[in-house]
């Protein structure tokens, strides 16, 4: 295949559709890319249809997360910073938080540091939050704030409870004040909880880019383990030659696993190549 058989703007959502899938683990789905590239679901659903055409990717038609690229990942463009298309006037000038996100009931903790701009919308610190910790993006998710709730608006949630648009409310709008805390809770099932508290408020550093993880601790649980209870359950299986479950435990995340292992670097370089670095 010719190294530019497509054009600009099919490289780059090639590029996200790649670099998405190593990511989360899985194809982003039609509406990640929107969402992304700030587009109408049929101009998405045009390209997809375009890209296939051209045999640039493969998928399973009227199936969600099934997007495969089929362009060597040497030969893909570098998906770009959004930043690059903005004047200078409309780089953030927002205050940078800088906020720890720890799991809780983690034994030894389990934590990040970041600093992200305050007007931030609670759904790009959702994404944030997703590669600094290293989940997946797989379940649903909520911001508890006091008594009240963000997340994505579903018809479901009326009967119960009332789901703030996350898209609607930033950062800065929510947490006014050093040494503020609030929740964020991941997969309903497992019920990964995280506190974040806002540690300092600082003026953005000239040249800096945000969001940028600091420091962390410790590798992010496997997806699905069974919350903190049933992550202490893994450790204690694959630490234990003679448990009857190691084998299985070591099959089921790939052979192996570091419960120390924490790459700040990579984490970083992530968030560039997803977009999220303004």
């Amino acid at each position: 295949m010719p190294e530019h058989d497509w054009t600009e703007k099919q490289g780059q959502y090639l590029a996200f559709i790649y670099n998405y899938s190593v990511i989360h683990g899985q194809p982003p789905a039609e509406a990640d890319m929107q969402s992304f590239f700030r587009v109408s679901p049929p101009t998405v659903h045009q390209m997809v249809l375009k890209l296939e055409e051209k045999g640039l990717i493969s998928r399973v038609p009227r199936e969600a997360r099934t997007i495969q690229v089929l362009v060597p990942p040497e030969e893909l463009p570098i998906l770009r910073d959004r930043r690059q298309t903005m004047t200078k006037k409309t780089i953030s000038k927002a205050p940078v938080y800088q906020i720890k996100v720890t799991l809780d009931e983690s034994k030894p903790p389990i934590w990040r540091r970041l600093l992200v701009p305050g007007d931030v919308t609670l759904e790009k610190l959702h994404y944030i939050i997703q590669v600094a910790m290293g989940w997946t993006n797989s379940h649903l998710h909520q911001f508890i704030v006091g008594e009240s709730y963000f997340g994505e608006p579903h018809p479901d949630y009326d009967d119960y409870i009332q789901m703030n648009d996350e898209r609607r409310f930033r950062l800065k709008r929510i947490a006014e004040n050093e040494g503020f805390k609030f929740c964020y809770e991941y997969d309903f099932g497992d019920s990964w909880m995280h506190t974040l508290l806002v540690e300092k408020i600082l003026e953005p550093e000239p040249g800096q880019q945000y969001p940028v993880c600091v420091k962390g601790k410790r590798a992010c649980p496997p997806e699905d383990v069974g919350g903190v209870w049933g992550y202490e359950e893994f450790l204690e299986a694959i630490g234990d030659p003679d448990h009857p479950e190691q084998e299985e435990y070591l099959e089921w995340v790939g052979g192996e696993f570091d419960p120390e292992e924490f790459d700040l670097e990579e984490t970083n370089e992530f968030m560039r190549k997803l977009g999220l670095v303004v």
